[in-house]
This record gives C-alpha cells, structure tokens and sequence, in this order.
C-alpha cells in the first residue's frame, strides 16, 4: 500500500504516534531542548530514539496544543528551543460556561 508517494504509511503513522507518546512521556515537568530529549531517549533501552522522528512529533505535539516551545540562549550564547508540556488550568469553582 503506497500513502502519498511512500509505502506502508499506517506503519509510519504507528511510528509517529508511539514516538509523541515517548516525547510526552520523557518531557515530565521538564523543559528540554530537542537534543536533550534525544538523549534521555536513547538512555531508555525498551524505547531507542529515532532522531527521523523526534522533530515531526515535536512539531505534531506543539500544533495539537500539547507542549509549547519557545527560544532560550544558553551561557555561551547559543540559542535552543525548549519544549515544555502545556499545563491545563481548571475552570474556577462557581462559573458556568
């Protein structure tokens, strides 16, 4: 089965989601720059990181609202994005919407 020009697309699919899954999972309450996340997924043995398919899940995670991202500079000046896992606020007690 070919899905826009490339063969087995629900295989890349699955993929795709299991490495958002281990993206989500890995940022915590952490704010870490892609490479970093890289790292911590290479250090788990059950799940290796697939650098192919970190900054698409990223980028899918980030226009679902999921994790935002934004730009840090580092002691030596070098720039870094940082992603982060949104944090949902509850609605006030008492307001009907």
């Amino acid at each position: 089965m070919t899905t826009a020009g490339r063969p087995n697309g629900g295989d890349d699919d699955a993929l795709l989601s299991r490495e958002r899954h281990n993206v989500f999972e890995i940022l915590g309450d952490d704010a870490l720059s892609g490479p970093a996340i890289l790292r911590r997924m290479t250090v788990r043995p059950t799940e290796p990181g697939d650098q192919r398919l970190l900054y698409p899940a990223l980028h899918s995670l980030e226009a679902g609202f999921k994790i935002r991202a934004e730009w840090r500079s580092d002691a030596d000046g070098a720039r870094h994005r940082v992603y982060r896992k949104r944090r949902l606020l509850p609605k006030p007690w008492g307001r009907q919407s």
